[in-house]
């Protein structure tokens, strides 16, 4: 399993950039076999930040896709409509699941949320900041009923991790977070990581599905 993600911060007005960004998300899946869904950025990167999200089989299916939406007039026309409103070249992401804690892995409904967590191991430490990821990931689901996928970033700074913990709503995402703050295992865990991770490497971001 894998997600392939893009990423985009936009600078104009929301009621304009969100109402084409559902537009764009339900293009794509009309003009590609892929199933995307949209989620609006909130804490832990820029105002304005877009990702569009899909579960794929490989980088191939990536690439037809990216193919057949390059030589389609509507998308690309469609595309200008954001020219304007983008601060920064957005970045494409893709992230090899290796691992799914707290049960099977059910794709998210509109209106649900995602913490996102990534971290750079030291060279040397991939090996053993996989297995922790895997034993993190089991602990997060365990404590906080959420399910939670782990595995490597392909691209960007190499040998990076993530974990993406999955809640059905905002009182989950607050659920979460207390019981992890009152659980010393969990803390122990993670105090306990810190050798394995490059200092200042680790990032957190929190998205709400909207399309």
């Amino acid at each position: 399993m894998n997600i392939y993600q893009r990423v985009v911060t936009f600078q104009g007005p929301m009621d304009e950039v969100v109402p084409w960004a559902v537009e764009m998300t339900a293009l794509v899946n009309d003009k590609t076999d892929l199933d995307v869904s949209l989620w609006q950025g909130l804490f832990g990167g820029p105002l304005g930040t877009m990702a569009w999200s899909t579960q794929v089989s490989g980088m191939a299916a990536v690439g037809a896709a990216q193919d057949a939406l390059g030589q389609d007039k509507s998308y690309l026309k469609a595309a200008e409509k954001a020219r304007d409103w983008v601060v920064m070249p957005g970045e494409d992401h893709f992230m090899r699941v290796q691992h799914i804690a707290g049960g099977g892995y059910t794709r998210p409904d509109v209106g649900a949320y995602a913490e996102v967590t990534n971290a750079a191991p030291h060279e040397g430490k991939i090996g053993e900041a996989m297995q922790w990821g895997v034993e993190i990931a089991d602990l997060h689901a365990e404590v906080t009923h959420q399910t939670v996928l782990f595995g490597s970033v392909d691209y960007g700074e190499y040998g990076t991790v993530g974990w993406m913990g999955m809640s059905d709503d905002a009182e989950g995402i607050d659920r979460g977070a207390e019981a992890i703050a009152s659980d010393d295992r969990y803390l122990k865990s993670v105090d306990g990581a810190g050798g394995l991770f490059r200092p200042g490497s680790a990032t957190r971001r929190l998205a709400r599905r909207i399309a």
